[in-house]
């Protein structure tokens, strides 16, 4: 992965290496169910010290050019809830965006686990030439923190005063976009969630033979 590719989580990367291993959770390994598409690639695996780090691109899409990625973590985290994470990615990337919104804060818990979800709107990123829209869920089971990235690299666009992103001069497309997004939205909502796997059935009993 080239230094100029963008990563929301190196915002939190020296406060995460600082943290001592632990033992790890017992969600820790769960399977990402990939969102509908073409299919998706994994480009970077990394794993140590408590840290589990997956990207993902759709097949077609280059490392350096690409449009769409996915980030997966899996972290200690101390004391940090999902809402605390995501402020905290949105105010560094704030940092770096001329026009930057955020939209859809929901928190909840399911099956005892809190987690919280939020899209990010950076118009231009510096004075590279595009944007990205980040839509995010965190999830806390015990001290770990589960991270799931829908990511979109754009051509620049706007934000409105009233904080409305705006991706295209011709309707059609900027609504493709905004649908592109509202799904993505609700695969993080709906289908993203560790679970601990099921313990596989027990085989059938066999059949008694009969005597001859």
């Amino acid at each position: 992965m080239t230094p100029h590719v963008f990563r929301t989580s190196a915002l939190v990367a020296g406060l995460l290496l600082a943290l001592p291993a632990r033992a790890e959770a017992p969600t820790l390994h769960w399977s990402l169910p990939l969102p509908a598409g073409p299919g998706w690639r994994i480009v970077d695996l990394r794993e140590g010290n408590g840290i589990r780090h997956e990207e993902y691109i759709p097949r077609g899409q280059g490392i350096e050019d690409y449009r769409d990625r996915l980030l997966v973590q899996r972290f200690t985290a101390q004391d940090m809830s999902p809402e605390v994470y995501l402020g905290h990615i949105a105010a560094g990337l704030a940092k770096h965006c001329a026009a930057f919104t955020t939209s859809g804060l929901v928190s909840g818990v399911r099956d005892n686990l809190p987690h919280a979800t939020r899209t990010a709107y950076c118009g231009r990123f510096d004075d590279r030439p595009y944007g990205y829209v980040v839509a995010q869920k965190a999830i806390r089971d015990a001290d770990h923190l589960f991270i799931v990235e829908r990511e979109w690299r754009l051509p620049p666009f706007t934000v409105s005063d009233e904080g409305l992103p705006g991706f295209d001069t011709n309707p059609a497309a900027d609504e493709a976009i905004k649908r592109e997004v509202r799904l993505a939205v609700r695969w993080l909502t709906e289908q993203v969630h560790p679970v601990t796997p099921s313990p596989p059935a027990p085989p059938a009993p066999e059949r008694p033979r009969k005597r001859r």
